[in-house]
């Protein structure tokens, strides 16, 4: 189902993403820093509280800060994952993911991918092949 983010919301998630682990709120805030976004307490707070009712992130754990413990996120799904049910979904007709397909499959201009694309639908054809035997 495609989930619509914020501007904001999706820098949080780039940082996660990129991050490639659990992070509590003031590292996400450190993090956005390095990237020069300034982000106050509060909105980090805000935003991440949205996340999560949209089931985007998750609480992974705790971890140890000075005196305290703080949560720890993660995305529910990697970044390809999100983007991709962000154009496919359930309700993507067949007509619709064929024009898709073909406009991804266009723009590639890498002979290498190219054939790792072929290579991958060799495969899954096969595996449906198995699977309808």
């Amino acid at each position: 189902m495609k989930t619509r983010l914020t501007k904001s919301e999706m820098e949080i998630m780039e940082v996660l993403w990129d991050e490639g682990k659990a992070l509590t709120t003031s590292e996400i805030i450190q993090r956005s820093k390095e990237k020069e976004k300034e982000w106050k307490d509060s909105s980090v707070h805000l935003l991440i509280k949205s996340l999560m009712n949209k089931d985007v992130i998750k609480v992974e754990g705790f971890k140890k800060t000075t005196k305290n413990y703080a949560r720890t996120f993660i995305p529910v799904k990697n970044r390809e994952e999100f983007l991709v049910g962000q154009i496919i979904d359930k309700k993507t007709t067949l007509a619709a993911r064929k024009r898709i397909y073909s406009y991804l499959i266009e723009k590639e201009s890498n002979l290498e991918m190219i054939e790792f694309i072929q290579k991958l639908l060799e495969e899954r054809k096969e595996e449906i092949k198995v699977k309808q035997k």
